[in-house]
């Protein structure tokens, strides 16, 4: 029987792996604003927290319009191509399957745009296993995503804190979970680290999803 009611799930790094169309589309908008390109391990920590923390982090000399001008030329990018630039985790499907069967509530608790997160979970066929998608929004401005962890607590119903798992690849997630009060089990096979893990102290942290559903079914 399992210990969990309820899970959530980040989206990029953990459900799929989004990174070639961030990669793309990153590079896409510094080009066309004429900024020096940066390496590819920097470019990996854009995947997880909002664009914007991401952007005035490597380009703190840009004003906060010339920043929004960034993030516009990636999405404009995404919504054009970028979007169709992933891929569904090995066992993941199966996964949502199994808690879809079992009856634990599943949602997406993502930093992602709204609108781009639904397209891909629809057009991926894995729609039919969350209870809700919670995505980025104006509504939504908090970088450690307590927020929108919070809003996907509120839309899967009555189930207890207690009872319900974060599960993410990166730091973000584990702060966000930690910080509405329910722990977070953070996967290896995204865009974090043992070492990452290790130092926001997530509550489990599990190599692929085998050890996830040990985890939350066990």
């Amino acid at each position: 029987m399992s210990d969990f009611k309820a899970v959530l799930f980040d989206f990029d790094g953990t459900v799929a792996d989004t990174g070639e169309g961030v990669f793309y589309c990153v590079r896409f908008s510094i080009e066309k604003h004429g900024l020096p390109q940066i390496g590819d391990e920097e470019i990996r920590s854009f995947i997880g927290p909002p664009l914007v923390t991401s952007f005035q982090h490597f380009y703190p000399q840009l004003s906060e319009s010339e920043v929004e001008s960034l993030v516009a030329g990636f999405r404009e990018k995404y919504a054009e191509v970028g979007k169709l630039k992933y891929r569904i985790y090995d066992g993941m499907a199966e996964l949502l399957k199994k808690l879809s069967e079992k009856g634990i509530k599943t949602a997406v608790a993502s930093s992602k745009p709204q609108n781009f997160l639904e397209q891909i979970i629809n057009a991926s066929g894995l729609d039919v296993y969350f209870n809700a998608v919670i995505g980025a929004s104006k509504k939504f401005a908090d970088p450690d995503k307590a927020a929108i962890v919070n809003e996907a607590i509120e839309r899967i119903g009555d189930v207890d804190k207690a009872d319900i798992l974060m599960v993410g690849d990166r730091k973000f997630d584990i702060i966000g979970a930690h910080k509405v009060g329910i722990p977070c089990a953070a996967v290896l096979f995204g865009y974090g680290d043992i070492k990452e893990f290790e130092e926001y102290k997530a509550d489990y942290i599990v190599k692929d999803c085998d050890e996830l559903a040990d985890v939350i079914l066990n």
